[in-house]
């Protein structure tokens, strides 16, 4: 009994990944890719010390070597890769909602969909801090920072009330 939810739970997986789940995974490779390239490409070109820490006003407030930058770029791809992992778990996800045989496609593809993006937007992030070098950060970093990580999170999230 216990082999046959497991069946039907891979089944189900299989159902709610989409072509834009896809495109997400796709995007999300070449960022990691291109970064990674980037960095072990670039690595005499790096400052000796970069900066470590900004301040809320975008400004550096610590120093670090260059060899930091090696754990940003490990941290990228772990998390992308534990993001990845818990995609093909849908049961271990808090839906927030009831599931029910009527709704259970759709609440856990739009779970899928919001998944997908917040690890894009992960990535994204995590690129982009490995591969500033500036001793300030741009004005607009924290508002692309927090517009990445909640915009897709209060899109699915209301899809997924209206769901319900």
């Amino acid at each position: 009994m216990q082999e046959n939810r497991q069946i039907k739970g891979r089944i189900q997986v299989m159902k709610i990944k989409t072509k834009f789940g896809m495109a997400m995974q796709i995007l999300c490779i070449l960022c990691l890719a291109g970064s990674t390239l980037y960095f072990m490409i670039g690595w005499n070109q790096i400052p000796a010390e970069v900066p470590g820490h900004y301040n809320f006003a975008g400004e550096v407030d610590s120093m670090t070597g260059k060899g930091s930058l090696i754990f940003l770029i490990v941290l990228n791809w772990v998390m992308y890769l534990g993001m990845s992992v818990l995609e093909h778990f849908p049961q271990a996800w808090n839906t927030g909602v009831k599931i029910t045989a009527r709704n259970r496609t759709r609440v856990y593809r739009i779970l899928y969909h919001m998944l997908v993006c917040l690890k894009f937007s992960v990535v994204l992030i995590f690129s982009f801090i490995t591969s500033w070098h500036e001793n300030y950060m741009p004005p607009w970093f924290l508002a692309a920072t927090l517009l990445l990580t909640f915009g897709p999170m209060i899109f699915f999230l209301v899809q997924l009330w209206r769901v319900r």
